[in-house]
């Protein structure tokens, strides 16, 4: 085994020992008021059923409170769960590409935040949120743009894209390609914008330039809700699809008929 990958399995829980930076925190704050919209719709006194995938040392509690918000954790860590477990209703310990251990349809949203760059296979997560949320419940998703400005510098330089020379981050995503793979998943896109564009002479901090140039941010923060049911991970149909490329990974995607 390279010792790159000893170093990746050995390290200790995400954020266990050190405060979330202010870029961080930006993501997860800007989540938590998506998911506090969303709720705002929501019938009845019932607590809004979240679930936070890769939920590290579950940090979401600090903005959304337990009278109003159930949330789970789903967490590749045991060190990192049992840090989530002191604040979040739950955490299960598992790896986001395999089975989710939660009820499918039990969620009124799903956050991903950090995640997708770190899997090989970029349908399962999605395909498992779709089973795990209800109908029209939100997907927030936080990934790496590969196609933010300075990516673009870097790449017209000859340098590697900054997300893709840590070993830990297997995939980066431009915002088209993003969509697509969302929307094949029977998400409607609700809205993308960034943590941060860093543009010359445009504020810094103003939300309306995030939106307005998400697709040149450094990390984009997509929103959809879910309009239909999907499924994956089905090889032994793969000859249907002709437009099906192997790709040495787990999943395919199969529409369900109707």
């Amino acid at each position: 085994m390279a010792d790159g990958f000893k170093e990746i399995i050995n390290a200790p829980a995400w954020h266990a020992d050190q405060p979330y930076d202010e870029k961080e925190s930006v993501r997860l704050v800007r989540a938590c008021e998506l998911f506090s919209r969303h709720a705002e719709g929501q019938a009845g006194n019932r607590r809004y059923a979240l679930l936070d995938v890769g939920c590290g040392v579950g940090p979401l509690r600090r903005w959304l409170p337990a009278d109003r918000f159930r949330i789970v954790g789903l967490e590749i860590s045991e060190a990192a769960a049992a840090v989530a477990r002191e604040t979040y209703d739950a955490c299960e310990v598992c790896d986001v590409e395999g089975a989710w251990p939660v009820e499918a349809g039990g969620f009124d949203g799903v956050h991903a935040g950090a995640v997708l760059e770190h899997v090989l296979d970029w349908h399962a997560p999605l395909n498992h949120a779709n089973t795990a949320l209800r109908d029209g419940g939100l997907l927030v998703i936080a990934v790496p743009n590969l196609r933010y400005w300075k990516e673009i510098r870097r790449l017209i330089r000859g340098r590697q894209p900054h997300w893709l020379r840590d070993m830990k981050h297997v995939h980066g995503y431009t915002p088209k390609f993003l969509c697509e793979l969302v929307g094949l998943h029977g998400f409607e896109i609700a809205a993308m914008e960034a943590d941060r564009v860093n543009l010359p002479l445009l504020p810094k901090r103003s939300a309306w330039v995030r939106r307005r140039f998400a697709r040149l941010g450094s990390v984009l923060i997509l929103s959809a809700r879910r309009v239909r049911p999907a499924r994956v991970e089905d090889h032994g149909r793969a000859g249907e699809f002709p437009n099906h490329k192997p790709v040495g990974c787990r999943s395919i995607e199969v529409p369900i008929d109707g």
